[in-house]
């Protein structure tokens, strides 16, 4: 009876416990608004078919990576997590994938298969691929 009159709660505790990368799509919307970026591709970086790119360097946190990213004029970037290899820093790209505001709000909302816009991602289990939100 508990279940059946919980199932919202209990579907919940379920997902949380057996699958921990599980992320919730309108949590997602609500971040990537908030921090004006957001995940669109991990294990991989875009191909040049994608755009330019531009070699950041050593960065501490993904705000500085995407700050690096809009100086440079781009909307994209990818980095790496804090390795040894980066002086326990991230690595950074400046990406130039065209991102349009129909994107970004398609993007929030659809993580899933997100193509790269013209090309690939090319895999490399290090990197992830984050879009910034164009502004008007």
């Amino acid at each position: 009876q508990s279940v059946k009159h919980n199932m919202g709660l209990f579907s919940a505790a379920l997902v949380a416990k057996f699958c921990p990368e599980a992320i919730s799509p309108s949590q997602e919307a609500i971040k990537g608004g908030r921090l004006g970026y957001t995940l669109i591709h991990e294990g991989g970086f875009p191909s040049n078919d994608c755009g330019t790119w531009h070699n950041e360097g050593n960065v501490e946190t993904l705000d500085d990576c995407a700050a690096k990213a809009r100086d440079r004029g781009y909307l994209s970037f990818s980095i790496t997590e804090p390795s040894r290899y980066y002086a326990n820093k991230r690595h950074c790209y400046s990406e130039a994938i065209a991102v349009t505001t129909e994107l970004w709000k398609k993007w929030l909302s659809e993580k899933a298969d997100i193509p790269c816009p013209g090309g690939v991602w090319l895999n490399n289990p290090n990197y992830d691929v984050y879009a910034i939100e164009p502004t008007a």
